[in-house]
């Protein structure tokens, strides 16, 4: 087996349930998808492919838990069905309940949660592995974070001060570039000056 890919039967090998019930429901969601010509399709077929081979390696490197794991299926579910299943004419993405909830409201507070804890998980045994590249993840997580809630206050701002006008969707989606791009300097500067990882043990 190639190298190349050996981290992928690894991740197989050690959560087989997992592994098969995400392959089952992305095959049965998309072929769904594909019956019912549901616009987005390929589109979420191409993010959950990503999105699982993503974790697969990352759990090859920092083993993360089982209860993890499993939310962070849930989540991938929760995710193609919001895109491929439709409700009254319309995909359960775009479903509002009782005038406020939002079923992609719910994906993200779940999804999101799921993620930090994943992104914990990772950054403990990073942190402790030293610097090098796992210092820089740190610093493009952390970055990031710190970003994305600036642009939750700009939100809220524009909800509370009439004044405050910030060209809303382009200007958020330009700001958030921005702060991948700066925290991706401080992340080549602290490889820089921290030096190659050690090893975690």
């Amino acid at each position: 087996m190639s190298p190349s890919t050996a981290w992928l039967a690894t991740a197989a090998r050690r959560h087989p349930a997992l592994t098969g019930v995400t392959a089952l429901y992305v095959a049965v969601w998309t072929g769904y998808g594909i019956a019912t010509d549901a616009a987005g399709v390929y589109a979420y077929l191409v993010w959950m492919v990503f999105a699982v081979g993503l974790m697969a390696y990352l759990d090859g490197r920092v083993r993360f838990s089982t209860h993890v794991l499993v939310l962070l299926c849930v989540v991938g579910f929760s995710h193609m069905a919001g895109a491929n299943l439709e409700v009254s004419g319309a995909i359960l993405y775009r479903q509002v309940w009782f005038g406020f909830i939002r079923y992609d409201h719910l994906v993200h507070v779940f999804g999101l949660g799921a993620a930090g804890l994943a992104v914990w998980e990772a950054t403990r045994r990073m942190l402790a592995a030293g610097g090098g590249m796992r210092a820089a993840v740190v610093v493009i997580l952390g970055g990031n974070a710190v970003g994305a809630v600036i642009e939750i206050g700009e939100y809220l701002a524009t909800l509370i001060f009439s004044e405050i006008r910030v060209d809303a969707y382009t200007n958020n989606m330009q700001d958030l570039i921005a702060n991948l791009l700066g925290s991706l300097v401080a992340a080549w500067w602290v490889m820089r000056r921290t030096g190659p990882a050690r090893s975690p043990g």
